[in-house]
């Protein structure tokens, strides 16, 4: 972990799916990366083809494992933890903490029906000893003066009834708001008396400027697809910034009372460099055009 220091200067690289980062800023004394390291290369496609059949049939759509072939998507998933194992050796290199949670490409799996899946490669391969990186998610972890909270590998709002699916039964939505009111619950215990928070979560929080979908291909073009979580804590908790990624339309920031959120931004290209002095964002540099 890093030492105390009154001033702070931390790096923030976005979303990466596979692109190796090319750091801009030459002095920092952190790096946080919310997800979204390995590739999509090869699989997008087959996610599309899924996502429509579930959007038609939610209880009968297949995995896009099924849809590749079995054999395909060996081959698709190795190359995709190459390229994200690539990228945090090469954050690791830089010889200053690295504070990561997963995104949603970054296999996290525990519950998948085939065997090759089920498995958490984002512990067991990506980041498996590499001394500089901490895995934040689900955890707090203590860094000088200040607390970070990680949330990671959600990819759109938590509630069923903010992701506008069609033909789902009442049980789904019921069985959603418990599952919902736990991870509440959770994340409120985490927060409760910490002071000088930053809250990382893959996901920007819901209806901000950050979160909403410019795509004229995706059935969900316009409409807002942040986070449910991450705004309730932002809202109750008030950390000093909020760290995301996940929405490739925006980079840049917006706030939510008191706390800053910064949407990381997507590509090798994007880095932003912000400085904390006293418990406070003293200023926030970008490099890449902000949207």
């Amino acid at each position: 972990m890093m030492p105390v220091k009154r001033t702070m200067k931390i790096l923030v690289i976005g979303d990466l799916h596979g692109a190796m980062p090319k750091v801009h800023f030459k002095e920092f004394d952190a790096i946080i990366a919310p997800g979204d390291f390995c590739s999509d290369k090869g699989i997008r496609k087959y996610i599309k083809i899924m996502y429509k059949a579930f959007l038609k049939n939610p209880y009968g759509s297949s995995s896009w494992w099924e849809i590749a072939g079995k054999k395909k998507a060996k081959t698709i998933i190795k190359d995709s933890l190459k390229a994200g194992r690539k990228i945090l050796e090469r954050l690791n290199s830089y010889d200053v903490p690295v504070y990561v949670i997963p995104g949603n490409w970054d296999l996290v799996h525990d519950d998948d029906d085939w065997s090759f899946l089920n498995k958490n490669y984002y512990k067991e391969y990506l980041i498996k000893g590499l001394k500089n990186v901490h895995d934040c998610h689900e955890r707090i972890l203590k860094v000088g003066e200040y607390t970070i909270i990680g949330y990671g590998i959600v990819n759109g709002p938590e509630l069923l009834k903010y992701r506008h699916y069609k033909n789902l039964e009442k049980k789904s939505y019921v069985q959603n708001e418990k599952r919902y009111r736990k991870l509440v619950k959770r994340y409120d215990k985490r927060f409760r008396n910490k002071k000088n928070v930053i809250f990382m979560s893959h996901n920007v929080p819901y209806n901000t400027p950050l979160d909403k979908i410019i795509n004229k291909s995706s059935p969900m073009d316009g409409r807002h697809y942040g986070s449910n979580l991450a705004r309730l804590m932002i809202e109750k908790h008030k950390p000093i910034i909020n760290i995301a990624g996940h929405m490739h339309e925006h980079y840049g920031t917006c706030r939510i009372g008191k706390t800053t959120v910064l949407n990381a931004g997507f590509g090798g290209e994007k880095n932003t460099l912000f400085e904390l002095e006293d418990g406070k964002i003293k200023n926030i540099k970008f490099y890449g055009k902000k949207k």
